[in-house]
C-alpha cells in the first residue's frame, strides 16, 4: 500500500495524539496539508459535488442516507481523476499565496 497516501487537513481530530499514534502504528503514509489550504485536498472537490447533488435538503435520516448512497453510486474513477487534476490549477496559486486559501 506504499503507493497510496492518506490525506488530511490540520483539523484537531486529525492531529490529536491518539490519531497521530494510530497513523504511526499502522504505518500510514500521511500527506499533511497546509493549515490554510483545504483546496489542496481533492476530496474537498468531491464533497462540493455531493453538496450540489444533495441540493434539496433531506427531510429525515433515511432520505439523507439514501441520497448519499445514490451519489456514491455515480462517482466514477473519472470523477475522482477530475478532482485530482484540478490540483494542476490550484497548486501554483497556493504557492503564489504562500499556502493561503486559493478560492478554488
Amino acid at each position: 500500500m506504499a503507493a497510496h497516501r492518506f490525506m488530511a487537513d490540520n483539523d484537531p481530530k486529525h492531529t490529536s495524539k491518539l490519531a497521530q499514534q494510530f497513523l504511526k502504528e499502522k504505518h500510514v503514509n500521511w500527506w499533511r496539508t497546509l493549515a490554510k489550504s483545504p483546496d489542496l485536498n481533492p476530496i474537498e472537490n468531491l464533497w462540493h459535488e455531493l453538496k450540489e447533488y444533495m441540493w434539496r435538503e433531506p427531510k429525515n435520516k433515511e432520505e439523507l442516507i439514501n441520497g448519499i448512497k445514490a451519489f456514491w453510486r455515480i462517482v466514477t474513477p473519472n470523477v475522482c481523476v477530475k478532482c485530482i487534476r484540478h490540483l494542476k490549477k490550484v497548486i501554483p496559486k497556493a504557492i503564489e499565496l504562500k499556502g493561503n486559501v486559493t478560492g478554488y
